[in-house]
């Protein structure tokens, strides 16, 4: 990534751009990434540590975070909804408040929509939406008290209308979309924003094929500009 100011005073014209208070100072900025064993999500934790952020990782797999230059590495299963809350309580006691929040975590489970399980249908909904939610609401008092903060939640809106094959999916993600909106109605002064990483090629989508270091990249410019958006951000 090419030597760059850590703020940056953007104005984005995607339509429905909103702006907040301040600009976010990632270096001097509590980052919590979810799903950063792999992907997105560890491309993001690797830049967001250059940027000089104090970054906390989450994922299942935690031998994989190991070499990402994480201020602190944290074992979770984001399909166990006590798992979110401990998440939340271990990020904050350690590192003592959350500037930023990015829900990347996700699990594609593919079935037609009369043949998918019921557990599959449970799990998907909790990782890709309500854990999501879970977490935002445990962190978001902490940024209203502060007067600032940012929630970006990775959003696919390439199959949250419907996609044959990946009903539990589709559907969850479109769960995520809406709650995101309804969040960033809600949380005023707080940037919350989906971000559409485009076909990245991640374990949920291995013949993508754009880089994961590519959305990263797009998505701090995003994190550091500090706005909510209407639309989904790319």
């Amino acid at each position: 990534m090419p030597d760059a100011p850590s703020v940056h005073s953007l104005a984005l014209s995607r339509a429905g751009s909103e702006p907040v208070s301040v600009t976010m100072t990632l270096s001097s900025s509590v980052v919590l990434v979810t799903g950063a064993s792999s992907g997105i999500g560890a491309a993001l934790a690797r830049e967001l540590a250059a940027c000089g952020a104090t970054v906390a990782v989450a994922a299942r797999r935690t031998e994989l975070m190991q070499e990402l230059g994480a201020a602190s590495i944290h074992r979770v299963d984001l399909s166990d909804p006590a798992h979110a809350l401990q998440l939340a309580d271990e990020v904050l006691a350690t590192h003592g408040r959350v500037d930023v929040l990015v829900n990347n975590a996700g699990v594609r489970i593919d079935a037609p929509v009369t043949e998918i399980a019921l557990e599959d249908l449970d799990r998907s909904f909790q990782v890709n939406a309500l854990s999501p939610l879970m977490l935002a609401c445990a962190l978001l008092p902490g940024m209203r008290e502060r007067g600032a903060g940012v929630i970006a939640n990775v959003v696919a809106p390439q199959v949250s209308g419907g996609r044959r094959g990946m009903a539990a999916y589709a559907a969850s993600k479109a769960a995520l979309e809406s709650l995101t909106q309804t969040l960033r109605q809600e949380a005023a002064g707080i940037g919350v924003f989906g971000f559409d990483p485009g076909w990245v090629r991640t374990d949920l989508a291995p013949d993508g094929p754009d880089e994961p270091q590519a959305a990263a990249q797009r998505l701090i410019v995003h994190l550091e500009a500090g706005r909510g958006s209407r639309e989904i951000l790319s």
